[in-house]
């Protein structure tokens, strides 16, 4: 019986990575070379394996996805798809301090999101970026708004005023 608990937690695990770099590609219509380019890009932290070779979670390809979705819907590129990731406010997810913000390049005016700055503040110094909440919430990804306001609720009765909150 442990044994299938076993089958069943990895199966159902999206952050699991199990896709090679072709198998992803294939899985979001892509070439290998596109997938290359993301991932220097700083957009997709792909695992490697001992041998060096890229592996690719669920997860990951949900956010090759998105991205794909963005470059064909809204014409972004990899800029503008770097520069909305840099609005999502890592600092209060990750509840910084003053000392760690007035450090990190990513609480200044940058266009670059959180895991690709190298001048991080010590709460993200030594962290696996690809752990991080802020990387691994794909929730802000498909709705723009919680980049700029991660913590609004709206009141449900009012969503024509956004600006008003019930008390």
């Amino acid at each position: 019986m442990a044994l299938d608990k076993s089958i069943n937690d990895n199966l159902d695990n999206d952050d699991r990575p199990i896709f090679t770099i072709g198998i992803a590609a294939e899985m979001i219509a892509v070439s290998a070379h596109a997938l290359h380019f993301y991932e220097s890009s700083g957009l997709i932290l792909p695992q490697r394996t001992e041998s060096k070779r890229r592996i690719y979670s669920r997860n990951d390809t949900k956010r090759l996805q998105f991205f794909r979705q963005l470059r064909e819907v809204c014409g972004l590129n990899i800029a503008g798809e770097n520069s909305l990731l840099a609005l999502i406010p890592c600092w209060q997810i990750n509840k910084c301090n003053p000392d760690d913000q007035q450090i990190c390049e990513t609480f200044t005016p940058n266009h670059e999101p959180c895991w690709i700055t190298r001048t991080k503040g010590e709460i993200c110094m030594d962290n696996d970026c690809r752990l991080c909440p802020v990387y691994q919430d794909l929730e802000p990804l498909t709705d723009p708004k919680l980049f700029l306001h991660p913590s609004k609720k709206y009141p449900e009765s009012d969503q024509n005023n956004p600006t008003t909150t019930e008390e």
